[in-house]
């Protein structure tokens, strides 16, 4: 692992990795938390995600699109509710969609820090979509983005059991699929309120391991210094999780591909930010998901042990970064 850290440094001229040294790795308390992570609840979020309403339990006939209303609404409402049980403070916000008649929404839940409003941004996209763009197909998206946005869900259980010094938002975007708008509308908000943002660890594609060699990419932001800096702390944070608690990953860690993604959209404006996602073809090896984009990225060929890992190596490091309290 560490090699890979030392050449992505080297691509920049020995600019240098942050210290780990403001967290406490071993802490017990973070090995505590990410015991907590549930394949099953993993699971059934997915399965609710990628089926019809009115089909039988688990189907793979769903959509997110987030042109239907009905399909995204009612994807944007399973998880509006998980997170109000637990207690977390909601809000819908807002944003324009062209292909989607009156208001599209990204879903926001906090839970407040004890002492700081800064943020720890833990996110993913909820909608879906197939080639060919065809709202009456099924577009299931077990694996892009009902995978990610389970994590999310996950995140937001675990860690609303405890307490943090700075303030953690679990966020849900729309319109990924559509050029990232929702969260292009989500990041220039904050960028607009100059809300400080301590890191944004963007989830999506985590479930797809045909190989079971634990294998996933971690990509960093480039668009400035400060950014290329802020990024590879993140990534740290995520690889020294991995070492110190043995999750049986094996993470590579890529300076921005320019394929996209809701982080770059915080990129864009300054804020240190990751994407954490399944081994794809930009890095040294390739096992991406067969199904991407088309009706067969459904839960079945899923990897939900290599799922449950990467969440909790997520998981893991948001809580360090938050650091919690006592």
């Amino acid at each position: 692992m560490r090699s890979v850290l030392v050449v992505g440094l080297a691509l920049w001229g020995g600019l240098g990795i942050i210290s780990t040294g403001f967290v406490q790795l071993q802490s017990s308390l973070i090995a505590e938390i990410i015991q907590q992570v549930d394949e099953e609840r993993l699971r059934e979020h997915i399965c609710q995600l990628q089926s019809r309403e009115g089909g039988e339990y688990c189907n793979e006939d769903g959509s997110r699109w987030s042109c239907d209303a009905s399909a995204i609404d009612r994807a944007t409402n399973y998880a509006r509710q998980y997170l109000e049980s637990l207690g977390l403070k909601m809000r819908l916000v807002p944003y324009s969609l062209d292909c989607r008649q009156g208001p599209s929404y990204n879903l926001e839940a906090e839970l407040p820090g004890t002492e700081s409003a800064k943020l720890v941004l833990i996110t993913a996209h909820l909608d879906s979509i197939i080639l060919g763009i065809r709202p009456s197909y099924p577009a299931p998206g077990a694996d892009d983005n009902a995978s990610g946005s389970a994590a999310v869900l996950e995140a937001a259980r675990v860690l609303s059991k405890y307490r943090f010094k700075h303030t953690i938002r679990f966020v849900l975007f729309t319109g990924e699929e559509q050029r990232m708008i929702g969260s292009s509308a989500y990041a220039s908000e904050l960028a607009r309120k100059n809300v400080s943002i301590l890191g944004v660890f963007n989830v999506d594609m985590i479930g797809y391991d045909s190989d079971n060699n634990g294998f996933f990419e971690i990509w960093v932001g480039i668009r400035s210094e400060e950014v290329f800096k802020g990024s590879w702390r993140l990534a740290e944070l995520i690889t020294k999780t991995i070492e110190a608690h043995k999750l049986k990953l094996v993470p590579e860690v890529l300076n921005d591909p320019g394929r996209g993604g809701d982080q770059a959209l915080f990129w864009r404006w300054g804020y240190a930010a990751v994407m954490v996602i399944e081994d794809s073809e930009y890095g040294a090896t390739d096992d991406f998901n067969p199904g991407y984009h088309t009706p067969l990225d459904v839960l079945r060929f899923l990897n939900l042990a290599y799922m449950k890992r990467m969440a909790q190596a997520v998981i893991g490091a948001a809580a360090q970064l938050a650091e919690p309290v006592p």
